[in-house]
């Protein structure tokens, strides 16, 4: 075999090994990314790795999630929000459903029928936005600051680490975890859809 027909095998080899070195190492991110969608973000909050999640662990990053609220809605960069920029969304004015409140609830409670993952809300859930402002608003300067923020958002958490400690044993397993995943997404989905449904209703009217 002549020195070039060696070099041109040599080269063909080598791009191959390469290349399903680099096939391999692709599908071993997917892998774990897919295995990180599925626990749906579990190995995240859980943040010692002992395959449970603690009450500590659940309201860990809710300072940094009022932070990041308040940067992305304090258009004048004060350190305080008002209330017309509390309720500016990522895309537009926060849509106030709260005089459809009682028939949305009424409209969720007829799909659980159909699927028993639905929780009914309660009709506080869509209070409008004035009124999620005042309730966020302790000091009642009529301004939300960080340190409201942040309040809300722990007591957001310690009240979802609740619903999903279902054995109350002061921690939360993958398998609550994941129960209450499926729960919460066919939830949403029934909401927006009586939400849509709803909100046409009222347009004919």
């Amino acid at each position: 075999m002549s020195m070039i027909k060696k070099s041109v095998n040599f080269v063909v080899i080598a791009g191959f090994i390469t290349t399903a070195t680099a096939l391999s190492i692709s599908q071993s991110i997917a892998f774990e990314r897919g295995q990180h969608r599925d626990n749906g973000g579990f190995n995240r909050l859980d943040t010692n790795a002992d395959g449970v999640l603690s009450l500590e662990e659940m309201t860990a990053k809710a300072e940094t999630k009022a932070a990041n609220m308040l940067a992305r809605k304090d258009s004048d960069e004060d350190g305080v929000l008002t209330l017309d920029e509390f309720q500016q969304g990522r895309d537009g004015v926060i849509a106030d459903y709260s005089d459809l409140a009682d028939e949305i609830v009424e409209c969720v409670a007829d799909l659980q029928a159909e699927n028993v993952d639905i929780v009914v809300p309660d009709a506080d859930n869509f209070l409008s936005p004035a009124d999620k402002f005042a309730a966020l608003d302790t000091s009642g300067d009529s301004l939300v600051d960080g340190d409201e923020l942040a309040a809300a958002k722990v007591a957001k958490a310690t009240e979802k680490f609740d619903t999903l400690d279902t054995d109350e044993n002061g921690e939360i397993s993958e398998e609550e975890y994941q129960a209450a995943k499926e729960s919460r997404r066919a939830t949403k989905q029934a909401i927006r859809q009586c939400i849509s449904e709803v909100s046409a209703e009222d347009e004919a009217v």
